[in-house]
């Protein structure tokens, strides 16, 4: 094995994402809020067309009234015209409500009405990025089709708890960035115009510009994610693993490593919590202040850039951390436990939630990918604490979390609980590599690049997909769908 990453003669298109600043004028602030309030609208108008475009269809198969040899494309438009108007002269208080009872939800189709039918009655559709519109679409057909199967509904987007974005994709051009200076640096944006942009980073050559998310953040900043198609040169995996590395989650902390050279404590953790009295006093004078208010708005953006701010001391710590990891091993081990199920149990919530571990594993398995190596995820029933690193020996009593140090009752080794786990996940890990260089099929690796049990992932994969067979709905209660193959509008 080489220490360092191959790089075969085969060039590869991959995706590269960058986030930069923008600072926007005051015009450019109302457009690009425009776009985020068209957004909620056709996200909202465009769910409701599709409940009662569903509602009709359902309910004259129910009344023995429909014909299903005529189902045509036709059909399907004049089905969708007729549910926009009804949608259209609804009160809007009653736009969201619907009577869902007698139907089944889990045969409900993706029947969306397009951007351009409703730009004739509403105008000010036309004033922003149709781009962004169709994005739109985009992600509300994919949030159809994951909850229909399931009997359940997307959401409507209420408008003091959207996600303040859009994106929009590159065509023709339409984006681009625009140099006027070593420093001064614009982006030109549909409908927005050139925007002031802060290149911390240069722009390799050759990378082609995909698309855009612009968002603006809690404390009233505007970043840009712009997403490029980068040729570069394919990475062989590593074929042999020297070096190799393994982390033990570790309350307060955040990690002990089994080399002893990467450990975190809670020192240098805690960001939420070194915060948190700011914090507090923050949210506490705007709980006092006058919804709408001039000064509602410029306290709720300071209390936003406290928040930023702790989420950006995580991410910074925990990308070097990973990136030092990455550079000097070959695997990394690390437990697959479950976090959020962590947090939702015994007091554990605030702490588990602030030292970002779940982050760190993602940083560790993109970075170390794109190098060539791996890390490999430890199943979560492996006893890493009850067992001893030397013999072998497992401990049931060690099961306690108060036990925080122990002595193993065959070879009398004393351990220290989070040290030895680290050691264990460690040769766990080196034995999955093993299993997975030999060629057996009880190990695999991921699309993200993490080397797992085959049964952990076979039953994730297996998990999903048998929400919507006919078979598990029948088990369910669930006729099957007798509209499988009927057109989309």
């Amino acid at each position: 094995m080489a220490n360092s990453n191959e790089l075969a003669d085969v060039a590869v298109i991959v995706s590269k994402v960058m986030q930069f600043r923008l600072y926007p004028t005051p015009e450019q602030q109302v457009m690009i809020w425009k776009t985020f309030g068209c957004r909620r609208w056709y996200w909202n108008q465009a769910l409701a067309v599709i409940i009662q475009a569903n509602i009709i269809f359902q309910k004259a198969y129910n009344a023995g009234t429909l014909d299903c040899s005529k189902i045509d494309q036709d059909y399907i438009k004049n089905l969708i015209a007729t549910a926009a108007k009804i949608v259209k002269e609804k009160d809007e208080s009653e736009k969201n409500k619907f009577d869902l009872s007698d139907l089944n939800i889990h045969w409900f189709k993706f029947w969306c009405p397009s951007v351009a039918s409703f730009k004739a009655d509403n105008p000010f559709l036309k004033e922003v990025d149709s781009q962004a519109l169709n994005s739109v679409r985009k992600d509300l057909q994919q949030s159809c089709y994951a909850q229909f199967p399931k009997g359940k509904l997307p959401e409507f987007c209420a408008k003091n708890k959207q996600k303040r974005s859009y994106t929009a994709q590159c065509c023709y051009g339409n984006i681009r960035i625009e140099s006027k200076g070593p420093t001064d640096n614009f982006i030109r944006l549909p409908k927005v115009g050139l925007v002031k942009i802060i290149l911390h980073r240069p722009i390799p050559d050759g990378w082609v510009l995909k698309h855009i998310t612009l968002t603006e953040k809690a404390s009233g900043k505007f970043y840009i994610s712009i997403c490029f198609d980068a040729k570069q040169a394919e990475v062989k995996p590593l074929t042999e693993f020297k070096q190799v590395e393994a982390f033990d989650y570790s309350l307060p902390n955040l990690a002990v490593s089994a080399s002893g050279l990467n450990d975190v404590f809670s020192d240098d953790i805690h960001w939420f919590r070194k915060m948190e009295e700011k914090l507090a006093f923050e949210q506490h004078k705007l709980s006092r202040m006058e919804y709408g208010s001039k000064n509602y708005w410029e306290q709720r953006h300071r209390v936003g850039a406290i928040n930023e701010k702790i989420a950006n001391r995580r991410k910074d710590f925990l990308h070097k951390l990973s990136h030092k990891v990455a550079q000097e091993f070959d695997a990394v081990g690390v437990e697959d436990i479950d976090l959020q199920a962590m947090a939702k149990s015994l007091n554990f919530g605030k702490s588990v939630t602030d030292n970002g571990f779940g982050i760190f594993r993602n940083l560790l398995a993109y970075k170390l990918k794109d190098l060539g190596k791996i890390l490999v995820k430890v199943g979560r029933m492996f006893a890493s604490s009850q067992t001893c690193s030397v013999c072998g020996t497992v401990n049931p009593e060690v099961k306690d979390l108060d036990v925080r140090e122990w002595t193993c009752p065959k070879c009398g080794t004393h351990h220290d609980r989070d040290k030895n786990a680290a050691e264990n996940i460690k040769q766990e890990a080196i034995r999955m590599l093993n299993l997975w260089l030999s060629g057996d099929k009880s190990v695999t690796v991921t699309t993200r690049g993490e080397l797992r049990l085959a049964s952990a992932v076979k039953g994730k994969k297996r998990k999903k997909k048998d929400s919507t067979p006919a078979t598990e709905q029948l088990k369910q209660g669930v006729e099957p769908d007798p509209f499988k193959s009927l057109p989309l509008g």
